[in-house]
């Protein structure tokens, strides 16, 4: 029995040395840094207080490329030149859209870069009419062992505000150029700083606006569960309207749309306290610019605690909510506390995505005021029908009040915007779409005793617009530049 037990024990010492000999090579490779797999840094679980989101769609390979997309459209317009006092069904008119996109993405081992550029042009029928359509979009990432650093950039030039999925079937290209900074939807950050308060919340008219945001955040991984993040960014809304703040100081009754610059600077701390919930803190500086006439400037501190559930490919849920402390120069100095806070659902089942979001904040006011208090929501679906067809749906609403009171801003407390649009796409072979689209919007002014506005040449409470557009798109196999 000793010889039994003296030979197992042998053979059992000499099984663990030939272990550890299979499971250490000759020259091991160095142990990675945390940074390049901390759960903080997972891009399908990016920190809650930085600006990018959880992405809910399996990602595939990358690849470099570019791609040119085009398309032509033609609306059907209730009101055409989006004019105050008109209802729906004032006037049928037609506007007729050409638009081009042409899109690059390019990977590096530690660097991506996105452009895109859309631009062309639309033609009103009744009267005859041409105004440009322009937009500009920037993301460049790169990356290092324990963070990452991101440049943004969007810019455009508009008739009626921005480009809208609903409104005629949505712009051709990736989406980088139209607001969404590369995603299409709202980013994390402040409550309103997903674009840095250049959103506008409702249009009259049709003259030509530029808006321009451009904004670097950096994300630093503290340890695997923890992370710091720090943004700054500068935007600008400028409307070529003919009326201006000097000329209409001397005309009774004289309303101009109101120019805003905005800087902001926030930085958050996250912790991965679970493999699905984060928490953060975050904290932003917010300082708005108005002509000196037009309402000088606002200066906003904002503290938001912040929680986020995610499910990688399911679900991504983000709450936040904190003070706000706001000052205003006014003829004089006025201040005061409030509340702002957001929260986001973003929901995949089968086939089927969901979004929705709740956000109350202090934006520029979108021309007609000179800072408001800015309560937005939105609701978007979107769903394949069957193998060719895609389903888009998308409803808003903001209600913003005014925070100061000037001579030459609309004369209104506050306003109303809401919208609903629905877009059907049919894909004819892999380069052809088809798409039929309808949209209905609504701005309502709340003036004291109802009294109307007077607008660019147009007197009234309430704009209304139904669009219903029809259209096809060209958008050939992208080009390997690899």
């Amino acid at each position: 029995m000793r010889t039994v037990w003296l030979a197992l024990l042998v053979f059992a010492l000499g099984r663990c040395a030939a272990a550890q000999n299979n499971s250490q090579p000759e020259n091991p490779a160095p142990a990675p840094a945390f940074g390049q797999n901390a759960p903080v840094l997972n891009p399908e679980n990016p920190p809650v207080t930085g600006l990018d989101q959880p992405g809910l769609e399996l990602r595939t390979a990358s690849r470099s490329f570019v791609s040119p997309a085009i398309q032509v459209s033609e609306s059907a317009d209730t009101n055409g030149g989006n004019q105050i006092g008109t209802t729906s069904t004032t006037g049928l008119e037609s506007v007729t859209r050409v638009l081009g996109a042409l899109d690059l993405q390019q990977f590096w081992p530690k660097s991506d870069l996105f452009l895109e550029y859309l631009g062309g042009g639309a033609f009103y029928g009744s009267p005859y009419d041409v105004k440009q359509l322009q937009a500009a979009g920037l993301e460049a990432v790169t990356r290092w062992r324990t963070g990452q650093a991101t440049l943004r950039d969007s810019f455009s030039y508009l008739p009626d505000g921005s480009f809208e999925i609903g409104t005629f079937g949505g712009a051709p290209g990736l989406g980088l150029a139209t607001g969404g900074m590369g995603t299409g939807e709202t980013g994390g950050g402040l409550p309103g700083s997903q674009r840095f308060g250049t959103g506008q919340f409702g249009a009259v008219g049709t003259i030509p606006r530029l808006a321009n945001t451009a904004i670097l955040d950096a994300v630093q991984a503290i340890n695997p569960r923890s992370a710091v993040t720090v943004a700054g960014g500068f935007s600008n809304a400028h409307f070529y309207d003919s009326s201006n703040p000097q000329t209409c100081l001397l005309k009774t009754g004289c309303t101009a749309f109101v120019n805003s610059d905005q800087v902001t600077l926030e930085g958050g701390y996250s912790h991965l306290f679970a493999h699905h919930d984060q928490v953060g803190v975050i904290y932003g500086f917010q300082l708005f610019q108005f002509p000196q006439d037009t309402g000088g400037q606002i200066y906003n501190h904002i503290v938001n605690l912040r929680w986020s559930h995610t499910i990688t490919g399911r679900l991504s849920v983000v709450a936040g909510v904190g003070p706000q402390y706001t000052e205003l120069e006014e003829g004089g100095y006025l201040s005061h506390w409030s509340i702002s806070g957001r929260m986001q659902l973003r929901y995949k089942v089968g086939h089927t995505s969901l979004v929705a979001t709740y956000e109350k904040f202090t934006s520029a006011g979108s021309g007609f005021f000179a800072g408001a208090d800015t309560q937005a929501t939105r609701l978007g679906l979107k769903r394949p029908l069957g193998r060719t067809w895609d389903f888009y749906a998308d409803l808003s609403y903001s209600h913003n009040r005014k925070l100061q009171f000037t001579a030459v801003e609309v004369n209104a407390s506050s306003y109303n915007e809401g919208s609903a649009g629905a877009v059907f796409r049919k894909h004819l072979g892999r380069a052809y779409d088809f798409f039929a689209a309808y949209r209905f919007s609504e701005v309502a002014f709340n003036t004291p005793g109802g009294v109307p506005v007077d607008l660019r040449g147009s007197t009234g409470r309430v704009s209304q617009r139904h669009v219903g557009t029809i259209g096809v798109e060209w958008h050939p196999t992208p080009t390997r530049i690899e």
